[in-house]
């Protein structure tokens, strides 16, 4: 992968983390009903995941890390 297209990677994913914050709706409702405890607090830590994934990524030493757990 070249520098650009991982930097792309991770901004994409960086941008899909922060909307689970700024609208979070959609997400909650693709949560199972069978997770426990809140729809929304899912949502809150698929973004947090989805955020701690991108600045990995964009890290050369912790992008395969990265990419593993994205």
């Amino acid at each position: 992968m070249t520098s650009r297209s991982v930097l792309g990677l991770a901004a994409l994913l960086a941008g899909s983390g922060v909307t689970h914050f700024l609208r979070p709706r959609p997400y909650d409702a693709i949560i199972p009903s069978r997770l426990p405890g809140s729809p929304r607090t899912w949502t809150y830590a698929s973004g947090v995941a989805e955020l701690a994934c991108a600045a990995a990524i964009a890290v050369p030493r912790t992008r395969r890390a990265g990419a593993l757990a994205g």
